[in-house]
Order: structure tokens, then C-alpha cells, then sequence
């Protein structure tokens, strides 16, 4: 964090969170560990030097009314002496403004006549900071998706989980999705019938484990089970034909191979959408039930 140092940044992250995990201020030059759903660690730059230890990801520059602009010159010197990022790109500032909707452009405005105006990566307004945690969910989760366009992968789940973005975390679970849905067509793909379903069941269940972790839940069985309970016996009717229907196919000579490879891909893709939908996106089980494949929504669900 650079930028303001009459800030404070307890609030600040604190509201990102939405909960209180922080209770002091940020020791300045070292990192500070904050976790809530997500782990996020912070560094406060704002009048210290750089310390040792790992690199930043991204810089974020507060402020509020009545900046002056040796915040900016000294944002100037961080980042000249900064490190380039993993991809040899310089580090991205994003601008935050807390209070009156003209804080932004004073603060861009300070960082242009400072020379790094290049390095900004995106600004946001945000409301000033009476308390801790007071922003809503839909605030959080718009800065929280901002902040992952710019961090690094590996930093995008932690941040997503932390700020609930609801965006970043379906994105980062569809390429959880991706992934499984081709393994899943691989063992689809054995020859001998039935004998790749408990390879298959295994596979779904670790990835809507995974796809809980990526929304900020912590797995247990009991979500799982509730997960499993909402897609109805319809779905597990369908399973028991799908699987069947694969054991049949594979008698055909290669073409029913590729072919059960194919449905047990579909149909482990079709799971992970589900998954996505009830545990980040928080459909109504009607809604996102109704869309799935095969399945005609009731005359309730349609008026709804």
C-alpha cells in the first residue's frame, strides 16, 4: 500500500474482508498476514522503506481529500526501485479513492505529474471509512474481481476468496472445470464397461470439493450433501442411465470408446456448472435446476 499516510488501513481491509481482521495498524515495511475465507498478504510502503522478503503483486494507492503530491513522488521511488513482476512486466497501481467522487482524479492527476501515471492499472471510488467492514457485498465483490484482473494466478484464489468476488472465483472454478471435464473424458475412454464409474464419481466429488474451496467455503460433508440433495432424483436417475447407456456404447469397436469419453466428459462438465451455480454464483435451486440438460421446468418454475 502506498499513497495517503493518514489512511488507516485496519478499516480499509477490514471492509474488503467484510470482517474485522485486523484490530491494529499495519506495521510499516514488513509484511502483515490477514486472513479471512482467503490469506492476503499486506505491506505497508506508505513511509517506510522496502524490506526484505517476497515482492509485491500489485500496489494500491489510497488516498483521500487533501493529498499532497509527495505521496506520489515517493510512489515514484517505489516503484523505480520495484522489481519487475514474474512476467517482466512492471508492477500495476490501482488507484483508490475513499470520500468525494472527485478523489480519484486528484490522485491520478498527483501520479501523472509524478511520471507514473503508465503504471495505473485501474481506479475505483470508493465511499470514506467510518467503521470496520461497512461496505456491502456487492462492493466488495466489484473491487475484489478489479484486484484479480491484475494479480498474478496464483493470488487470484486467495483475493477472490477473500473479498467473495463472486466473478473472479466462477472464472478461477471454470478452469477447475476445464481441467476435470478432460480427465473425466480420458477414463471415460477404458474399455472394460462399468469399471471406470468409481474412477468418475471420485473425480466429480474432488472437483465440487474444489469448487466449494474456491468460493470461501471450507468442504465438508454436509455441503456436499445438500449440493447432492438439491439436483433431486431426477439426477440420480440420470446418472443410472448414463452410465448405463456408456456400458452399452462401449461394445461398439473404438467409435463407442470415444463416444463414452465423450458423455462422461459432458456429464462431468454438466456437474461442475451445477456446482458453480449453487456454490458461488447462489442460484435459486429452481432457477439453475430448470436449465438442466434434458429436464423441463414445471409451470412454477417457468412463471418464475
Amino acid at each position: 500500500v502506498i499513497g495517503d499516510p493518514s489512511v488507516e488501513l485496519p478499516p480499509l481491509i477490514n471492509a474488503l474482508a467484510g470482517a474485522v481482521v485486523v484490530h491494529s495498524p499495519l506495521s510499516r515495511g514488513s509484511w502483515t498476514i490477514t486472513e479471512s475465507r482467503g490469506v492476503v498478504e499486506w505491506m505497508d510502503l506508505r513511509s517506510a522503506e522496502v524490506s526484505d522478503g517476497p515482492s509485491a503483486d500489485l500496489y494500491l494507492y489510497v488516498g483521500a481529500n487533501g493529498l499532497t503530491s509527495t505521496s506520489a513522488t515517493r510512489a515514484a521511488q517505489i516503484l523505480e526501485s520495484a522489481p519487475l513482476s514474474a512476467a517482466g512486466l512492471p508492477l500495476g497501481i490501482a488507484v483508490l479513492g475513499l470520500g468525494g467522487a472527485d478523489v480519484v482524479d486528484s490522485l491520478r492527476a498527483g501520479l501523472s505529474a509524478a511520471g507514473v501515471s503508465d503504471h495505473v492499472v485501474f481506479s475505483m471510488h470508493l465511499p470514506a471509512l467510518d467503521g470496520d467492514a461497512d461496505w456491502s457485498a456487492e462492493l466488495r465483490g466489484q473491487l475484489g474481481d478489479r484486484l484479480c484482473d491484475y494479480l498474478p494466478t496464483e493470488a487470484q484464489l486467495e483475493m477472490a476468496r477473500f473479498s467473495d468476488a463472486s466473478k473472479a472465483q466462477a472464472r478461477l472454478a471454470a478452469m477447475v472445470l476445464k481441467s476435470f471435464g478432460a480427465v473425466a473424458g480420458v477414463i471415460g475412454m477404458q474399455p472394460l464397461p462399468l469399471a471406470d464409474f468409481p474412477g468418475l464419481l471420485a473425480l466429480q466429488m474432488f472437483m465440487v470439493a474444489l469448487i466449494i474451496h474456491v468460493s470461501g467455503r471450507d468442504f465438508s460433508l454436509r455441503l456436499a450433501g445438500e449440493f447432492v440433495a438439491s439436483l433431486g432424483i431426477g439426477f440420480s436417475a440420470g446418472l443410472a442411465f448414463r452410465e448405463t447407456a456408456r456400458a452399452a456404447i462401449k461394445i461398439l469397436p473404438f467409435w463407442g470408446h470415444m463416444i463414452s469419453g465423450g458423455v462422461a466428459g459432458a456429464g462431468t462438465y454438466a456437474m461442475g456448472r451445477a456446482a458453480i451455480a449453487y456454490f458461488i454464483e447462489e442460484r435459486q435451486i429452481g432457477t439453475w435446476r430448470s436449465l438442466w440438460p434434458g429436464r423441463r421446468p414445471s409451470l412454477l418454475e417457468e412463471h418464475s
